[in-house]
């Protein structure tokens, strides 16, 4: 996809995150759980009214400077740009929570379903962003300032940022809310079976379309 021209890929990357952030309501709205990046969003909106949308951006934001932080005169402008998108990202989330909203009234098996079905569709808004190859979201931007500052394995800083967010997500909860907001089964399983599902997805992808998704190893 890379040697496509760079407005359309611009326009895959947008239509990348607007899958992503579907993907991100159906599993939020199921109420079984969220994704680990969006678990401190979305207990900063049960504190503050705003939505989830925008906390996520506000979060996305803090992920860079801590970038800056980590990587000091390694920082880039292409580091910057990590920002540009995240305000798409954030507007396609909230909509996609408001006309998903009533997810949450329907049975637990049929939620589920639902959540299982968000996962699938985070996964291939994750396969679009990634074809493209012309931004690196925060999320995965502040593990790759972890692994060029500590020269650890990508995947398993990965698993340990994650781990860190919920911990964090829950911690906030319990200090400001008394309670656990947004951790749940959904998370976990969001959590084991969203890797799976891009390597799979990507792979029959690449069999169709193996000029627009490259193989990955």
């Amino acid at each position: 996809m890379s040697s496509l021209p760079f407005p359309v890929r611009c326009l895959v990357l947008a239509l990348g995150m607007c899958i992503a952030a579907l993907g991100v309501a159906l599993i939020t709205n199921a109420e079984m759980g969220t994704t680990p990046i969006t678990s401190l969003p979305l207990v900063a909106n049960a504190i503050h009214p705003l939505s989830v949308g925008t906390h996520t951006v506000l979060f996305n934001a803090l992920l860079v400077v801590l970038e800056k932080l980590i990587l000091g005169p390694n920082f880039s402008r292409a580091n910057l740009l990590q920002l540009l998108p995240v305000f798409f990202f954030g507007f396609f989330i909230d909509v996609w929570m408001y006309l998903s909203a009533g997810i949450h009234q329907l049975p637990y098996i049929e939620r589920l379903l639902i959540l299982l079905a968000g996962i699938v569709t985070l996964s291939f808004g994750i396969l679009l962003q990634v074809a493209c190859n012309l931004i690196v979201q925060p999320g995965e931007g502040i593990v790759l300032a972890l692994a060029f500052r500590t020269h650890l394995n990508f995947g398993n800083l990965k698993v340990m940022v994650d781990a860190g967010m919920v911990s964090s997500a829950a911690l906030i909860g319990l200090l400001c809310l008394g309670h656990i907001v947004g951790i749940r089964e959904g998370t976990l399983l969001s959590a084991i079976l969203t890797g799976f599902c891009i390597r799979g997805l990507g792979a029959l992808l690449h069999k169709g379309f193996p000029r627009l998704f490259p193989a990955r190893k």
